[in-house]
């Protein structure tokens, strides 16, 4: 008798052991009733016109790339940075550059009317607010962002 009432113990012991493991692994599941995950919100508002690479369009609000209010990206051999304020939209490009598969080619046109061709890392992200929720997309998926 005394050796059923220890395995009974062991038992006992073991499944309050493994309790709290079981309730940390059902709060490791993505399941849908996840918060919402934060984007990084800038000190200026800029409001776009994002379209993906198949079409589809979305307005966002506090855009940035990276958390910041500007591209920054290779220029020729320089590296430029430019500030949105001074971007009319942008586009990616199809393509590589140089042989670099980690670079996306774009062309910038400026507010002014000028156009600039610049090498951007396509695994960047560009993050917004939208009527609908967060929103966030690599840069290499992009096809266009008109600024307002």
């Amino acid at each position: 008798m005394g050796t059923t009432r220890q395995q009974g113990w062991r038992r006992w012991a073991l499944a309050l052991a493994l309790l709290p493991a079981a309730g940390l692994l059902m709060g490791l599941g993505g399941g849908s009733g996840g918060e919402e995950k934060p984007i990084p919100i800038p000190q200026k508002n800029f409001t776009v016109t994002v379209s993906d690479s198949k079409g589809l369009k979305v307005q966002a609000e506090r855009f940035t790339w990276e958390g910041k209010v500007h591209f920054q990206g290779q220029f020729g051999h320089a590296t430029l940075t430019l500030p949105f304020q001074k971007v009319k939209s942008l586009k990616v490009l199809s393509g590589g550059v140089d042989g670099n598969s980690a670079l996306v080619r774009t062309q910038a046109t400026l507010r002014s009317g000028e156009t600039l061709e610049l090498a951007l890392d396509r695994a960047s992200k560009c993050y917004g607010e939208t009527s609908f929720g967060n929103y966030e997309i690599f840069l290499k998926d992009v096809g266009e962002i008109q600024f307002q």
